[in-house]
């Protein structure tokens, strides 16, 4: 992402002379900004800017590492114990408090690394979720066996086939032939 235009941003900082630079920044880059302090409560925003010298768990309403969206950590001091926490809350990027001039920077980082850990993490899940199939897919085969009276490498030849003509996963096609279709995973897509 290296456009913001339209955005919403919650800035948690204790302190409004930074808060103000930040939100002059982030204006100039379309980003609607907020201020929240001492926690960031109920709002739906694109990002967070989290001051890390004071951050704490209990400003986030979400598990370690589960933010919903890309998080910049300000960094005042280079503290192990802040800079631990921010890594075991997985913050996508840093940003000195002494260099907000790059805070643009920052964003494309932090935009790009959570797109790819939400990328890894739904990959996680379908490769989860169609472990679970394996089974169907054995009966799949076995029932193209019996109906076409074909043998193992040929049945599943088949099942290919119709993966390959419905665009979906193997174990979708599967889950079609064995009439379970609606168990499917809405946007399985062309996944093989």
């Amino acid at each position: 992402m290296t456009h913001f235009l339209g955005g919403r941003a919650a800035v948690l900082h204790p302190a409004p002379p930074v808060c103000e630079q930040l939100h002059r920044r982030l204006a100039a880059l379309g980003i609607a900004a907020e201020r929240r302090w001492p926690e960031l409560g109920e709002g739906a925003f694109d990002l967070v800017l989290i001051d890390l010298d004071t951050a704490h768990d209990r400003q986030l309403p979400w598990p370690k590492g589960a933010a919903p969206m890309p998080m910049v950590g300000l960094v005042g001091s280079e503290s192990p114990s802040r800079l631990n926490w921010a890594l075991a809350h997985q913050i996508d990027a840093f940003l000195p408090q002494t260099a907000l001039a790059n805070l643009y920077s920052a964003l494309v980082v932090a935009s790009a690394r959570h797109a790819e850990r939400r990328r890894i993490a739904q990959d996680a899940a379908e490769a989860a979720r169609r472990n679970t199939l394996r089974l169907e897919v054995i009966q799949a085969v076995q029932t193209i066996m019996q109906q076409d009276r074909a043998d193992a490498p040929r049945a599943l030849k088949k099942l290919r086939a119709l993966a390959m003509v419905e665009r979906c996963a193997l174990e979708d096609a599967a889950l079609m032939l064995l009439g379970r279709g609606n168990e499917r995973r809405s946007g399985a897509g062309a996944q093989k």
